[in-house]
């Protein structure tokens, strides 16, 4: 089982690599074929720590058969009724002498991966040693999905990357929780007694553990050169505690190397921090880029720091800098990237030293011009009510800046004198209408402006929503719940329903965006003919859960046109006998028979044309 030799081993000591079996056959079996592939100078001996369900041994043993594993294998069974922990102590005991290294089945280990562990593990006062993974206290790239690998890599991939970019690099830790943990003999005696955990378990199971080997004098590190993927499982942890600042130094420098050893170019966004449309069309421009190019966003965080990170799912890459004192420090970093392009769209909240970014990297940049920021320090050439300014001569500028000040310390001319430079340096600015070229062309006449529309996907065609409405206070009595669920079912089905309740409900009920429903609240009694003539229904809904004795709402909705779906039960099959588009339902149908019918009177009352499309359509959201 050892390969050939990458770096010296540890005096020759033979270390045990206890590999704890959970969840599938298949896990197990991909880590007995990584420890055989792996190739270290550090001999190890392999102990399978079996649990006592029927039929796991014939398992286990068939995976080693299929291997060819070699006889420096020991697979110890769980005793009846022993613990799972009574187990690993079985195996832990097995040879007094030796370090051990507990893994989790599913674990993924690759290269010489338990040398550099061993590397890290010879240094003094050492307990244990973590590697970073998917999962874990050291997770990458620790996004809080679904532990999943960054596209375009495998764990062999990885552990190449952190081996190289992190040679010889760790971070101490309070405990190290993952599908792989080393743990040296000292620190075993030290601690005799003091249940350990098993690699897999979430990370109470370790803490307790670390925190006696720490009174002990002995430190817990994360090796920053080893990276162990953990693929089925059958347990995962779901909660993660923040790692500790040098551990996340250690992951951006994996960040930096991905991005560097990328095949795409790297773009760097520097806006606001704001949502809105300039952050609709960052991120619409990166989805059309994706397969061209990285993407960073580079964005005020607070005072005169910026945030740069990496926006795209399941990155977590994000560095601060403080500007323009770390200016160097940015500079290098986007060079060490290899970001080919700046793309500026804003400023605000930036230092004014964000100008002086493409001169401190030397990297070509373009402009969009989403507002007026270039020539206006409002942005929008508004005046202090809200509306355009009018664009006033220097003397009706400097006027409003007096008032309202700009962000950076600078009168009107200066404002404009500066970004002129700025704009005259650009590769391409970019503005997404004439009008916005035309009034920006009155300040700076010989910068070169492209028009180019915002890029936006073809419209769907909108589609038809009926349109259900409950007249009154709603209570539980009068149908509270029904309307609730009948606006998850609409959710659920995706039924082309969207639920108006034109008054007040008893109690809270989930609404829209949750659902398609959404509250009008209280009214003055003599409103409701206006308000309802206001909400142009298709359907309104009498959901009555006892028998009503009259309702004077019904006679507001029989007063219109509008088809109604009721309970039959009390006054309403009397005073809705003969009335047209009418549908009566048993006050306790379910809430999808209920939709089903609101659908069909609206098919009813629009034809069976527009029906059709009606039923066929997509569920939109409530207004």
């Amino acid at each position: 089982m050892n390969g050939a030799a990458t770096r010296p081993a540890r005096g020759g000591a033979v270390v045990d690599v206890v590999l704890r079996v959970e969840g599938s056959v298949e896990a197990l079996r991909r880590s007995v074929e990584c420890l055989v592939m792996a190739a270290n100078a550090t001999p190890f001996h392999v102990i399978v720590v079996a649990g006592s369900a029927p039929g796991s041994a014939e398992a286990i043993d068939a995976v080693l058969r299929g291997i060819a594993a070699p006889a420096d294998v020991t697979v110890l069974r769980a005793e009846r009724d022993a613990s799972e922990t009574h187990t690993l102590e079985r195996a832990l005991a097995l040879h007094r002498d030796r370090d051990v290294v507990l893994v989790a089945s599913g674990a993924e280990v690759h290269g010489d991966w338990l040398d550099r562990l061993v590397s890290h593990a010879q240094r003094d006062g050492i307990g244990a040693v973590g590697t970073f993974s998917n999962v874990g206290s050291a997770a990458y790239p620790g996004a809080a999905a679904a532990d999943a690998l960054p596209d375009g890599e495998t764990a062999a991939s990885l552990d190449r990357l952190f081996a190289r970019v992190n040679a010889g690099r760790s971070n101490e830790a309070d405990a190290v929780d993952g599908p792989c943990r080393y743990v040296t003999r000292a620190a075993l005696r030290a601690t005799e007694g003091a249940p350990i955990g098993i690699a897999g378990d979430d990370a109470g199971a370790t803490c307790g553990w670390s925190a006696s080997a720490a009174r002990a004098g002995f430190r817990t590190l994360i090796a920053g050169d080893v990276f162990v993927a953990h693929t089925g499982s059958a347990r995962r942890d779901t909660a993660r505690a923040a790692p500790a600042a040098g551990i996340v130094a250690l992951a951006r420098r994996i960040d930096i190397a991905r991005l560097a050893a990328s095949a795409r170019p790297a773009i760097v966004f520097v806006s606001h921090a704001w949502g809105g449309g300039i952050r609709r069309y960052m991120d619409d421009l990166a989805a059309l880029l994706r397969d061209r190019a990285d993407v960073l966003y580079l964005e005020p965080a607070a005072g005169r720091t910026v945030k740069l990170h990496w926006p795209r799912s399941g990155e977590t890459f994000a560095a601060w800098f403080r500007l323009p004192d770390e200016m160097t420090v940015l500079a290098g970093m986007l060079r060490d990237i290899g970001v080919a392009r700046l793309h500026f769209h804003h400023v605000h909240g930036m230092p004014e030293s964000i100008l002086d970014l493409p001169r401190a990297t030397g990297i070509a940049y373009d402009c969009t011009l989403h507002d007026y920021f270039a020539i206006c320090p409002q942005y929008h050439l508004a005046d202090e009510r809200g509306r355009y300014c009018g664009e006033p001569d220097r003397a009706g500028c400097a006027t409003c800046l007096v008032h309202r000040r700009a962000q950076w310390p600078l009168d009107i001319d200066a404002w404009r004198a500066r970004f002129a430079e700025f704009l005259a340096g650009a590769a391409r600015v970019v503005a997404p209408s004439h009008d916005v070229k035309a009034r920006i062309h009155r300040y700076f006449p010989a910068l070169p402006i492209a028009v180019w529309p915002h890029p936006e996907p073809d419209a769907a065609p909108a589609p038809r929503i009926v349109r259900v409405v409950t007249l009154g206070g709603l209570s539980p009595e009068k149908g509270l719940h029904v309307v609730a669920e009948c606006a998850k079912d609409a959710q659920a089905r995706r039924l082309p329903l969207a639920f108006r309740v034109l008054g007040a409900t008893a109690q809270p009920i989930p609404q829209s965006p949750d659902v398609p429903l959404t509250l009008h609240g209280s009214y003055a009694e003599d409103q409701l003919t206006t308000l309802l003539a206001a909400e142009h229904a298709d359907v309104l809904f009498f959901p009555a859960q006892v028998p009503e004795t009259y309702s004077y709402t019904l006679s507001v909705a029989l007063a219109t046109d509008t088809p109604i779906v009721a309970a039959a039960i009390g006054a309403f099959p009397e005073r809705l006998a003969g009335r047209p588009r009418v549908r009566m339902l048993p006050f306790d149908a379910p809430a999808s028979v209920w939709n089903d019918a609101l659908i069909d009177v609206a098919r009813e009352a629009v034809g069976s044309r527009a029906g059709a499309s009606v039923a066929a359509a997509p569920l939109h959201a409530a207004p």
